[in-house]
Formats: C-alpha cells, structure tokens, sequence
C-alpha cells in the first residue's frame, strides 16, 4: 500500500547539509559572473601580446592613482606595485615572438626600471601633488608606464624598423626615474651616507638599462659591461652626492646636478662601448654639462 508523502516545506535562509561526502548544495551563480568567469580565460589568451604592456600600464596607473588618494600614505602598496610592475614585465618580455630569453634571469636587467620609475615617481609625486590633483595626475602615469613597457617590448629586438624610437622612450624614462628618486633622497632627507648609498645603487641599476643596446643579450662582453661599466658609474655619483653635501646645493637642483651628471657618464660609456666615441662625441657631451651647470648655477643664484 502506497503512502502519501508530503512535501516538507524549508524556512528561506536555512541551508541544508548533504548526507553524501563531497556533495555541496547548489545555487544559482548570478548571470554577469557566470559571464566573466567563461570569457576572461577567452580574453586573456586572445589578448594581442603588445597589448599586455598596456593593459599592465593600466593597472599600474590606477594603482599609482590609488596610492596618491589614499590619506595617510600606504608605503605597502608602491611597494606592491614596484614588485607588480617587474613581474608583468617580465611576462610581456618573454612573450615577445622572437624573445632571445634563454634562462628566467636573462630580462633582469629589464625588470629594475619599471620598478625603480613604480618607485620614483610615486615618492616624487607623494611630495610634490596633493588634494584632488592626486587622483587624476596618478591616473596620467598610466601614459608613462605605457611609453615605457612599449619600449621595452618593441626593443627586444634590435632588427625591428622601431628599435631606435623605442631605445629613445625607454632611455628617457630611465633618465626620468633618475631624476624623481634622486629628488626624493634630498626631499626625505634619509642622511649623507645614506644618500650616497642610495643614488649609487639607484646609478648602477638603471645603468644597466641604459647600457644594454651596447651589451645585447648573449653577448660574451654583456656580463663584463653589466659588472664594471654601472658600478663605475654608480660609484662616481655617489661621490658625487657626498661632495654635494659641502655645497650649497639641495632638493631639485641638487637632484638636477646628479642627473646632468648621470647623463653624461651613461653617454660617454655607451658611446664608447658602441665605438661611437670621438672628439666630436666628446665635445657635444662637454658642451651639454657647461649649459647644464650653468643653469643650475643660475637656478641657485635666481632662488
């Protein structure tokens, strides 16, 4: 005799426990999620691969912007992005189509500038933007971000027609970071021996960036010139710094001295090491450092 069995009615908000191990109980995912979840994987495969740099340009703007709104300043999060930065461009450099990357070390000396202008400009724009200009000038970093991770990508290699317009952006973003975190050693005044400690090493890192058309990956002289010719370098400015400190030179113009002075001695070694140096070389380099002298001169004198 078959018996009639009711439907038990369940309060709404109680959850019931499935009797079978590894049985969950089901719901109803919102439609827009199901939809991001089936076409992201889809997007991020089909993305082109130039288009990643600025997509991480993106990312690294908004988040530049959030670090300058957000009151009191977050120090974690530039440091998140400086470590976000280097890590996605390793990963745009290595999905170029005729990456010459061998070994996971071989885009090191790709990676320290994205992560030192991350850090450089954020400290420079800490001190010198505030209220609401913080939000849209953090936004427009994603343009400079964009200009560099390009650059980096389109001279990977140096057969491409661009090569040279790419080394240009890239080699001024390397100059840009120089000059914003030599200003934020002055402008937070972290000490004499730590400042020469600290525009040294920033000197050597971003040396390397720069030096690297005239040491191509895989070169035989590439790990002699990323050993010697930086360190020179860095060792000179940060001598520099130190004999600063006797000189009635601070804050920008001091910032602006070291840079006139990196840039002459990462001009004058790439020259050299691409047997491009000569005595009109070495004139033009010359008379670049006497007008830059000059107005800084000028610039102490006028303030």
């Amino acid at each position: 005799m078959r018996e009639n069995i009711e439907p038990v009615k369940i309060p709404v908000g109680v959850q019931l426990e499935c009797p079978v191990v590894g049985c969950s109980p089901q719901f109803d995912t919102p439609v827009p999620v199901r939809y991001i979840a089936l076409m992201l994987p889809v997007l991020v495969q089909t993305l082109p691969r130039s288009d990643r740099a600025n997509l991480l340009a993106i990312v690294l703007g908004v988040g530049m912007a959030f670090y300058l709104a957000i009151e009191p300043t977050q120090g974690w999060l530039l440091l998140l992005l400086a470590g976000l930065a280097a890590l996605g461009t390793h990963g745009v450099l290595r999905s170029h189509p005729s990456s010459p990357f061998a070994r996971i070390d071989d885009t090191a000396s790709f990676l320290f500038l994205p992560a030192l202008l991350t850090l450089g400009g954020g400290l420079f724009l800490e001190d010198v933007v505030s209220g609401y200009w913080s939000v849209p000038v953090g936004a427009l970093t994603t343009i400079g971000f964009a200009a560099l991770l390009n650059g980096q990508y389109l001279s990977v290699d140096a057969r491409w027609p661009v090569y040279p317009t790419a080394r240009l952006l890239v080699s001024v973003c390397a100059y840009v970071a120089a000059f914003a975190l030599y200003s934020a050693v002055y402008e937070f005044d972290v000490g004499l021996l730590g400042g020469a400690f600290c525009v040294g090493l920033v000197s050597v890192l971003l040396s390397l960036e720069i030096l690297r058309e005239a040491t191509p990956v895989g070169s035989t002289t590439a790990a002699r010139t990323a050993a010697v010719y930086p360190c020179a370098i860095g060792l000179v400015l940060a001598q520099l710094t130190w004999a600063l400190h006797f000189l009635p030179l601070e804050g920008f113009l001091a910032a602006a001295f070291l840079l006139l002075a990196f840039y002459v001695a990462t001009g004058v070694a790439q020259n050299y090491l691409l047997s491009q140096l000569d005595l009109a070389t070495a004139g033009e380099f010359a008379v670049v450092a006497a007008i830059g002298l000059s107005i800084v001169v000028i610039a102490h004198n006028v303030g």
